[in-house]
Parts: structure tokens; sequence; C-alpha cells
């Protein structure tokens, strides 16, 4: 069997899609890689200015996190980010490279999120609470955190009142009259991005047709009531957008976070998607 690089721990920046496989790692942080079929073999890193690698035993792997299935002749190696930038952790029998992982070491990026709960001057209002904003983030956290050494803040959530009738339907339309600005008017500018949960979003030409679950546009996101049963992964996904990243339809990349349909998207970030969220 030819040696390869296999993730120790799910959820934790990796992607076996690349070739190279690739793996994100924290600066000042440390991930785990087991080589599989690598008896014998020299690992280093290519650049210890950025990462550095030493072997350890199969005990020593810590006891938190999704640790994944290990086979008792995997080699053991830990990661440690030294400095931001690229590096290759390469295996190699004398001076051939028999199998290499790239890597990406991140720094800590922090996004400050408040979620406005709208209400208008007719009665409309979203049926979600403040209460939930926690939970909404803790999940935001799992997604983002280990994949992208990304980490959400809450910092409000609280009830914010339009001073008219939005009706039936909150829209985004191209006219002086746009409903998005008189909701997004009211965010909290503390935040890198604030949600506004209405009761129902349209942005297209078929109002009457409910197709639109979230609008993102720079830092903010109106968020209708009927977006699906996965809130917060959806949630998730539009900090994606925030964050630069499009959507996709490749209906062979379905477990990735942004795959563009809602309940069937997955949660994985790729490496296209982790270098573009945190550069």
């Amino acid at each position: 069997m030819a040696a390869q690089f296999e993730k120790v721990f799910n959820m934790q920046g990796f992607d076996k899609g690349q070739n190279p496989r690739w793996q994100m790692v924290p600066v000042g942080g440390d991930r785990y890689m087991a080589l599989r079929g690598g008896a014998g073999l020299t690992v280093t890193s290519s650049d210890t200015s950025v990462l550095t690698v030493t072997e350890i035993t199969h005990a020593q792997i810590p006891a938190h996190g999704e640790r994944m299935a290990l086979q008792a002749s995997d080699r053991i190696f830990k990661m440690h980010g030294v400095g931001k930038g690229n590096a290759r952790l390469q295996a190699k029998s004398g001076a051939t490279t028999a199998v290499e992982l790239e890597v990406d070491t991140k720094n800590r990026k922090t996004v400050r999120l408040s979620f406005n709960f709208v209400h208008d001057s007719a009665g409309h209002h979203t049926t979600r609470v403040p209460a939930s904003a926690r939970g909404w983030v803790s999940t935001i956290n799992y997604i983002y955190n280990g994949q992208a050494n990304i980490f959400a803040t809450l910092i409000h959530a609280r009830r914010v009142d339009v001073a008219s009738d939005l009706g039936a339907q909150v829209m985004w339309t191209s006219t002086a009259a746009n409903e998005w600005d008189t909701v997004t008017a009211l965010g909290d500018s503390g935040a890198d991005m604030n949600y506004f949960l209405v009761w129902e979003y349209e942005q297209d030409a078929t109002p009457a047709v409910d197709n639109t679950d979230a609008g993102t546009l720079g830092r903010n996101c109106i968020f209708e009531d009927h977006a699906g049963h996965a809130i917060a992964v959806t949630m998730a996904h539009e900090l994606g957008h925030h964050l630069g990243r499009p959507d996709h339809y490749d209906a062979g990349r379905k477990i990735h976070l942004m795959h563009g349909i809602t309940d069937e998207r997955g949660i994985h970030l790729p490496k296209e998607d982790v270098n573009g969220m945190n550069p």
C-alpha cells in the first residue's frame, strides 16, 4: 500500500480532495496527522519557520475531539503552527518524497455577530427568540473554529422595531423604497455581521413563491422564519458569504457548507473556502 496522510480528528481543517492532501494548522496551535503505510520514511517540515513536526505515540494523542478510527501501524505526527504561511509535511525515503501534505497556517480570525429580531408597526414579527442566539453561535463555531481558525462572538441578541408596515414579506428590490434598506438601517454598528430575523423574505421576481431563505450583502443578512430545518448551518452558510465565498451547486460536493441548497448542504470547509475566508 502506498503511503498516505490521514486525519486523526474530524472537523480539524483537513481536505483529502486536494492533490496533495491539505491541512489547516492554527498559528500557535496543533493538528495531528496519521501516516499510513509509511514505515521507515523520514517525516519533516519543508519550512520550520512556518510548521514544526514531532512524531508521537498513539497514547499521546489528546483525548479531546472527534477521533477517527486509526490502524495500529499508523504513525502519528503532531504539527505545530509557528508562523503564518505555507509549508509541506514530507515523508521521504532518502532524497525521494513518497508522499506529502500541503499545510496552510492561519492566524485566529474573530467575527462579531449580532442578531436582530424584527417587529414592524403592523404586528408582523419573527417567531424566533433571542434566547436561541447562543445555540446558533455555538454551532457556527463548531463549523468554523477547527476548520478555519475563525471564531464567532455574540455581541447582541435584541429586538428591533421598524416604524412602518413591511407587509407579509420583507422584500429586496432595486427601488428607492427598498425594504432591505429600511431593515438593515437598524443594525448594530459594533458587529461585523448583522442577522435580521424576519417572518418572510424574498429577493426575486416571484415573491409569491417561497424560494428564498436568506440573503446576505456585505455585513447584513436577512433571514426568514421558514429557512429550513438546520437553522444554524444555514446561518453559518450565510456567514460564508459575508466572508467572501460564493454558492456552488455541484451535487458531488453536497458535503460542503457553501453548497447552495438549504438542508442539502453539509458542514465541510475545503481548502479553497478556508483560504478565501481566512487568507
